[in-house]
């Protein structure tokens, strides 16, 4: 270890052991919890100087002003799903939130706080014996807040809205260490921009009544895979832009190319979400998408009546642990013929790496969603920007094997530069920043914000001009 990181180690070890509540962990002390905690969804190798576990705000608050008046680089950790491993940094402090997952639930104005290191499923678990729900993600181990606060996409933004629209409030540890109530100008910068400026320790958000839901997976025979994808895609382009027919705002559909093995092949799959009481017109529609086209007819339906708590856990028995590699990303106005010729190109078996972890898919934002703007305005209360019916295309170049993990990064790589090459105009001006590399960020950052950048350059020189959370948007 070089000369700096001992002095920083011992600075640590010195400052909080005054303070117990705060667990410091190193891989010279607390080894074998550090080696678990250390660990992040997409880098499980990524090794930090040392992790500091407030277990409150005023924890969070103590930690951030030690950090920052001691000039220690830090990054803040909900989930460590990030899938470009912002929260955990080689060589760095992780500041992990974990240990704030309380939720409290009013009911009467119909709002839940959570605290800033809440997982989604810990989230659902306390909202289900209230028979209420917010939107999240599909997978229950995601942290919400880094979920929400970016933008938010998942099974229920058709109904309700994106994550990032659910927020009203917000506790911020800022860059001096003092936690402040976010006034409308911080709360409308965390509403895209999150992490930025300040450790969120606490976030206020609506919830709405909904017991049980229609959810399942559907697979399709997919022996002719690119016959299937473009059948599909051709026959879903048609129902939701039919004249005669409105598709309900209830149903969600969530394409995806699952890894294979398991599966002998890739595979096309469905995961579809009904979020309604009206369970008889789910199972006519999740019947009527199963059978769209004579190539693309689910083999399997697993549809049943559950709880939001319990699919999410379901869902996460799909997706791998312990992975490497990252995403790449392109958000697409429609699901063209040409881009459906792509995806069927680098998803067939001939061209899609063999990894259990790799995996396609694509999240849809529909027209019919509170977070869809037709004015050209920007929104007033937020700074997320991508605002129309879109798809967010997730080429998830990861890897369970190591050994594979250079093919699947390349494979990844080409399928996003087919993409980009197709029609200009059906491209969103428009990123998902918790999908974007560093260097992307750097590139895109205009679209990510748009006209709302000055706003938030403006609001980040007034509120951090040291750029103590650097970690979060570097060239913010």
């Amino acid at each position: 270890m070089d000369p700096e990181s001992t002095r920083t180690l011992e600075e640590l070890a010195s400052f909080f052991a005054s303070h117990p509540s705060i667990a410091l962990l190193s891989q010279f002390k607390n080894s074998v919890s550090f080696n678990a905690l250390r660990r992040t969804f997409s880098n499980p190798h990524a090794t930090p100087l040392a992790i500091l576990r407030p277990s409150n705000s005023e924890d969070v608050s103590t930690a951030v002003s030690f950090l920052a008046s001691s000039s220690i680089s830090f990054t803040v950790r909900v989930s460590g799903h990030d899938m470009h491993s912002r929260s955990v940094v080689d060589g760095s402090v992780v500041l992990d939130l974990r240990l704030l997952n309380n939720v409290t639930v009013n009911e009467e104005k119909k709002i839940a706080t959570i605290g800033g290191g809440t997982l989604v499923g810990d989230l659902l678990s306390a909202l289900e014996p209230h028979g209420l729900v917010t939107p999240v993600g599909t997978v229950s181990s995601v942290g919400y807040v880094g979920w929400a606060m970016y933008g938010g996409y998942g099974p229920y933004s058709s109904v309700y809205g994106l994550g990032v629209d659910q927020i009203v409030g917000a506790r911020v540890v800022d860059a001096t260490g003092q936690t402040v109530d976010a006034d409308e100008e911080l709360l409308r910068g965390i509403k895209g921009a999150g992490g930025a400026f300040g450790a969120i320790a606490e976030v206020e958000v609506r919830v709405y009544k909904l017991e049980s839901i229609l959810a399942g997976t559907l697979f399709f025979d997919s022996t002719d895979l690119p016959t299937v994808l473009r059948d599909f895609n051709s026959a879903y382009n048609a129902l939701t832009h039919s004249d005669t027919l409105e598709v309900p705002a209830a149903l969600n559909i969530f394409p995806a190319v699952l890894p294979s093995p398991p599966m002998p092949t890739p595979t096309f799959a469905l995961i579809v979400t009904w979020t309604s009481p009206d369970h008889s017109a789910g199972q006519e529609w999740i019947n009527r998408v199963s059978t769209l086209s004579p190539s693309a007819t689910a083999t399997t339906n697993t549809v049943k009546e559950t709880t939001p708590k319990t699919w999410a856990d379901e869902v996460s028995k799909l997706v791998a642990e312990n992975v490497q590699g990252r995403m790449y990303t392109v958000s697409l106005r429609k699901v063209t013929e040409e881009v459906s010729d792509v995806i069927a190109h680098f998803t067939s078996p001939k061209v899609m790496p063999r990894d259990p972890a790799l995996l396609f898919d694509m999240h849809e934002l529909r027209s019919v969603s509170p977070s869809v703007s037709t004015s050209p305005k920007p929104e007033a209360d937020s700074v997320f920007v991508a605002r129309e019916p879109h798809f967010v295309v997730e080429i998830c170049a990861i890897a369970s094997d190591p050994g594979n993990l250079s093919a699947v990064l390349k494979w990844g790589e080409e399928f996003q530069s087919a993409l980009r090459r197709t029609d200009k105009t059906n491209i969103l001006p428009a990123s998902y920043i918790s999908f974007l590399s560093r260097k992307e960020m750097g590139r895109d950052l205009d679209l990510v914000f748009g006209q709302h950048l000055p706003f938030l350059r403006e609001l980040k020189g007034r509120l951090d001009p040291g750029n103590v959370f650097r970690a979060a948007i570097s060239n913010l």
